[in-house]
Order: structure tokens, then sequence, then C-alpha cells
């Protein structure tokens, strides 16, 4: 019996590997009143071709190169030239991100200098990090197995979403979401939240929403709160509960809440949709009895 998984690459002479030596790595969470200005003597501890990768994960900062500024939110991340920078701050009264410095042999096509890349966080982007800053803190001789890690955290952002939005359309998908809706049908009367759907079926919220987008073409928030709006103009025909008692059964935090997202969902407000059932059922009635 002979068994084989593989792949085969044909030519390497045209190709250029992305080989980035890592330099500096630094994960910080900082407050409103955070600001560094780069010095000259920071810059000389890095090769002049040395570029930033920065990748906020909370709130937002601005980073000011010479001749541009940039303002950098959560889930988005930037390649910049580290000598460029001049200084960078806090916009927010928490900002978090993760910065590497490093340098690589050539132009890689793999990224653009100084354009913003908005790209959603996943399970395995966090894993890669928390391995590849571990590692470097404690074992900082094997440096080839350090710069491996940054390009396994590389890959993890910019190119995981690209690999599983080629893969949604599976059949297995297919059941799983009708599974799903199945589920939050069934949830119509609870709190139910994107992130505990995602527990229950073992897979990350982002997973889940890119599912819907893909199959049913809504993401899993809205669907939600469709659902609870087609049940809630239910119960304002078919029954005569309050509406702040509606609103209450279908986990709105408030009757007000319950009315503004009737009103955007179906252009009129819950107490006129009943209204008009009940001068349809009293002209019904009239018409029968006449």
């Amino acid at each position: 019996m002979y068994q084989s998984d593989s792949f085969y690459i044909s030519d390497y002479s045209n190709s250029k590997i992305f080989s980035p030596r890592v330099n500096s790595v630094f994960k910080i969470l900082a407050d409103k009143s955070y600001y560094h200005q780069c010095s000259d003597e920071e810059k000389q501890s890095h090769p002049k071709e040395t570029i930033s990768f920065v990748r906020c994960t909370e709130g937002q900062g601005k980073i000011r190169l010479h001749d541009m500024t940039f303002t950098l939110k959560k889930e988005e991340c930037i390649f910049i030239k580290f000598h460029d920078i001049k200084e960078y701050k806090s916009l927010s009264n928490v900002w978090g991100y993760r910065w590497v410095n490093f340098t690589s042999d050539y132009t890689t096509p793999e990224f653009e200098l100084n354009k913003i890349y908005n790209i959603p966080f996943n399970e395995k982007e966090d894993e890669a990090f928390h391995i590849f800053l571990s590692v470097g803190q404690n074992n900082l001789k094997n440096k080839s197995y350090i710069c491996s890690l940054f390009l396994n955290y590389f890959y993890s952002i910019m190119f995981e979403e690209e690999f599983e939005e080629n893969n949604l359309l599976s059949n297995s998908n297919k059941r799983l979401i009708d599974e799903m809706c199945s589920y939050m049908q069934q949830k119509i009367y609870s709190k139910v939240s994107v992130d505990e759907i995602a527990r229950f079926f073992t897979i990350s919220p982002r997973r889940l929403h890119q599912i819907f987008t893909s199959e049913i073409g809504i993401a899993p928030k809205k669907y939600i709160l469709k659902k609870k709006m087609e049940e809630g103009y239910k119960l304002l025909v078919q029954t005569s509960t309050p509406i702040n008692k509606i609103a209450d059964m279908l986990c709105f935090s408030s009757a007000y809440h319950f009315t503004n997202e009737f009103k955007k969902f179906f252009g009129t407000s819950p107490s006129a949709v009943r209204k008009m059932e009940q001068d349809y059922e009293n002209n019904h009635k009239k018409i029968q009895a006449g």
C-alpha cells in the first residue's frame, strides 16, 4: 500500500522569495497621553533599509513621516520605512499596536509601502504573534527560526482571509449555514450574539461572518436582527401584546430601541403597523356585517 500527499514547485529561477530579517518587535498598549518621537540615536540602531510593519489592535493612533501622516485604526496595518518616521502618538483613550521592524533584500511584491490595509483579526494571527513574540524573548540565538515565525505571522494576516474566502462555497458550509439559521430561529426570544453562535458551532466569529456574507449575502448580526424584526411584526399584527412587552420578549434594551430598529427595517413604526392592521380588521368586519 502506498499513500502520498504532495505538491511541486517547478521553477524558482525567476522568483524572488520574501525572506525578511527581524530587527525588533513590540507589543504596546498605551493611553491617550502616549507620544513618541524617533531620535537619531534610535534610527542609527536600525539599518537604513528597515521597514516597519505596524498593526493596530485597539483604538487608533497617528504616525507622522517627513512628508505624510497616517491615522491607523483598529484592524488596520501599514508598512513604512523606519527612517522616514518622525513621531507617533495615541488618538484614543487606549491605543494598542504590534510593531515589527525588519529588513529585506529587495522590494517585495508581498505588500506596498505607505498603504493602509484593513484586514479583520483572526485566531491564527493572534496565536502566530504570541508564539513569535515569546520565542523572540526567550530564544534570541536562533535568528532564522525567529524570522520564520515572523513570516508565519505576516502570512496569517495578509493571506489567510484570501485562502479562507476561496474555500467558502463547499457543501459542508451550505449544510452549516442551514444549521446556524435554524439555531438562530430557535434563539429568537433570547439575547444571542455572534460570538455565542460561533462558539456553539466551534468556528471563529470571523469565519462565521465570512460564511454568512458569502452564502446568503448578509452579515450574521443583521440576519439575527432581520429575524427579530419579522417576529416582532407578527406579534404586532397577530396579538394584542403591548409594544414594550414585545421589545422585552425579543431582548431589545428598551421599547425605544425596538421601535427605532423597526422603523429602519420596515420604514414605519410598530404602532402604525398595529393601527393599520386594526383598521383593516374593523373595515373587514363592517363589510361582513353590512
